[in-house]
């Protein structure tokens, strides 16, 4: 019976980390490519406008101090 309940343990953990890794990995797309800002300001500015066609925006910083804009639906 122990064994059985080991067994039944590991399966449920197994199941759980596959679906955490799952939903870390697609949290971490970006989503839609729109363009790159000069200023954050800029980039939340059309992250926010509906013709960018997004639900969802984020402005990601780059090295040279620009942002990048990427929506998603």
């Amino acid at each position: 019976m122990k064994k059985i309940a080991t067994t039944l343990v590991t399966g449920i953990l197994a199941v759980g980390a596959t679906a955490a890794l799952a939903t870390g990995i697609a949290a971490a797309q970006p989503g839609v490519y729109v363009g790159n800002y000069a200023t954050l300001s800029a980039c939340q500015s059309d992250g926010r406008s509906p013709s960018t066609g997004g639900n969802y925006y984020t402005c990601e910083p780059q090295a040279n101090g620009t942002y990048n804009l990427y929506v998603s639906y």
